[in-house]
């Protein structure tokens, strides 16, 4: 292109510095928004946020708020995209107060908070065990008008199995398809992976059932969870045979 005397626009330079943290070439990716910057081709936000969301999935929290912080200064406004892929970092990194800031942030000045928003925040919030809290922002989020996804509920399901809140967990589950929300098999597997933590196999068996009853296969995940769970209880009979089972399927290929 620059051979050819065509100048590279903010376009271009945001396509590449997207592939280059897709590869994880987070240096390179910072170069090229430092080549354009000194170009005179002033960075948008999307620009920024695709960086932002580099450094965020490379666990480099405080490149990304700085780098946030540096839009702000050059009074390019943050979008709700930039706002959650940050929140999403901070979350995964466990700091979750410097999370909510930025969800208030959000409420204070703009742009929306949604539902990819809150989910990246509940998922912090169990991942810390901050159960209560967790259930908290899930009433906040539906009092701010936001409608929960199933991969919220998928987030909420696995946060109370884990934070031994089983029977709450389960009867969410079981409200799913009621509230018309299909469970996927994500959410099958992790009510599954649920109740196999706790022991109780024939449940998690006929849940197993059920879920292909409703037109959603279970894949080679579903089947390990309850394969490895079978194991560790020493359920060795009914292991092996899920175990052929999956073969049988071509989940799992014989070596």
């Amino acid at each position: 292109m620059v051979l050819r005397n065509i100048t590279p626009d903010v376009h271009t330079y945001s396509i590449l510095i997207d592939g280059l943290c897709k590869e994880g070439k987070i240096k390179d990716a910072k170069n090229v928004l430092a080549v354009m910057t000194k170009r005179g081709v002033k960075p948008d936000v999307q620009s920024y946020s695709i960086m932002i969301n580099g450094f965020c999935k490379s666990k480099m929290v405080d490149e990304a708020l700085n780098l946030f912080e540096e839009m702000r200064r050059k009074n390019l406004v943050p979008n709700t995209v930039t706002y959650s892929t940050l929140i999403d970092g901070l979350s995964k990194s466990k700091r979750i107060s410097c999370a909510l800031e930025l969800l208030v942030k959000m409420h204070e000045r703009g742009p929306p908070a949604n539902v990819v928003t809150y989910n990246s925040l509940l998922d912090g919030m169990f991942n810390i065990k901050q159960v209560d809290k967790a259930l908290m922002l899930f009433k906040q989020m539906k009092e701010n008008g936001i409608d929960p996804d199933i991969c919220t509920y998928s987030v909420l399901i696995d946060g109370l199995c884990k934070g031994g809140r089983l029977v709450v967990a389960k009867e969410i589950f079981q409200d799913l398809s009621v509230k018309g929300y299909p469970p996927n098999v994500r959410t099958y597997t992790i009510m599954i992976n649920g109740l196999c933590r706790e022991g109780l196999f024939e449940e998690a068996l006929a849940l197993l059932s059920e879920m292909e009853h409703n037109g959603c296969l279970p894949n080679a995940v579903t089947f390990e969870t309850v394969i490895r769970a079978l194991f560790e209880k020493d359920e060795n009979d009914m292991a092996e045979k899920l175990l052929r089972e999956m073969v049988a399927r071509g989940l799992l290929k014989r070596h």
